[in-house]
């Protein structure tokens, strides 16, 4: 402000000067009754020094309302740390915001150490976020995110979950995410496929595939408990009551359903021999009692192996 008073004064003196110069003449002005008569130069200096007065009022309003508006940008700053911090700490006092209301906006979506999306104006983004949280599958390509954005993955995680093979094979890669998409897989896949790419075989992919040619080496390959076998077998011999040599050939391999089958079957004596030479006292147990008329999956039922 200084240079500019020292610039203007300066101005103003040339005017004068060069007003007089080429005009000695006056001008005679009536003012509240009163006559004036001044040099055309002394009065355009007049003139000018009074513009110079209102630039000088106008900059000064136009200061004031720059200190009022970075004091509020400043008290919001403050304002907005401790409305993080409630935020953070559930404490519902929040502080007010006068200047930086995208800001608040933000932080309304803050809740402990989770942010919650909302559909929001100035971050049109939360809305596709949101919807993420809420597993539904949205198209991120406009966002260019690297493969490895936890927002990508979440999204893959969302196409698993509604079944998507082709997601869960591209899944396979990224390990938080590696287990859901091979059991996935060993639900929904080919059987030829489950076997050539040798995905874990849960209880669930025999299940669903009893009526497959391969559902042998899917049962010989698998690696499950004793009760999801007998689970396994249970269903076979509903299915196939009458065909014991197609079932019980399946679980050759797999002594516990085995000796269930040769039990459920009525081949009591092999069923004898095989639990006691793999001292599977359960089964011996079982067959001392038969002769009481207990079932044998009541007696399963009663216990694990």
């Amino acid at each position: 402000m200084k240079k500019y008073t020292i610039i203007s004064f300066i101005f103003i003196v040339l005017v004068g000067l060069l007003t007089y110069m080429n005009t000695d003449s006056s001008t005679t002005f009536n003012m509240l009754g009163v006559n004036i008569t001044l040099y055309n130069a002394v009065w355009t200096m007049a003139f000018v020094f009074l513009f110079y007065l209102i630039s000088i009022i106008y900059f000064a309003i136009i200061k004031y309302k720059n200190f009022s508006f970075e004091k509020n940008i400043h008290k919001d700053k403050l304002n907005l740390i401790k409305n993080i911090e409630n935020k953070i700490l559930f404490n519902n006092k929040q502080l007010p915001i006068k200047v930086l209301k995208e800001l608040e906006d933000f932080i309304d979506m803050v809740e402990g150490l989770e942010i919650k999306p909302k559909t929001n104006e100035t971050f049109k983004f939360m809305e596709d976020l949101a919807k993420l949280q809420n597993g539904e599958v949205v198209d991120l390509t406009k966002y260019k995110f690297s493969s490895d954005n936890p927002w990508i993955i979440k999204n893959l995680e969302n196409k698993i979950i509604k079944e998507d093979l082709s997601a869960a094979k591209e899944a396979l890669k990224i390990k938080p995410l590696r287990e859901k998409a091979l059991k996935l897989l060993a639900k929904k896949a080919e059987v030829n496929e489950i076997l050539a790419n040798n995905y874990p075989i849960y209880k669930e992919t025999i299940l669903n595939n009893l009526e497959s040619s391969r559902v042998k080496e899917l049962i010989e390959k698998s690696d499950l408990k004793s009760d999801e076998y007998i689970e396994i077998a249970n269903t076979l011999y509903l299915k196939e009551e009458k065909n014991p040599e197609n079932v019980i050939s399946l679980f050759e391999k797999k002594i516990v359903p085995y000796i269930y089958l040769l039990i459920k079957y009525e081949m009591l004596d092999k069923a004898k021999e095989l639990a006691h030479e793999n001292e599977l006292k359960f089964f011996e147990y079982y067959l001392e009692l038969k002769e009481k008329n207990i079932k044998l999956d009541d007696f399963l039922n009663a216990r694990y192996f």
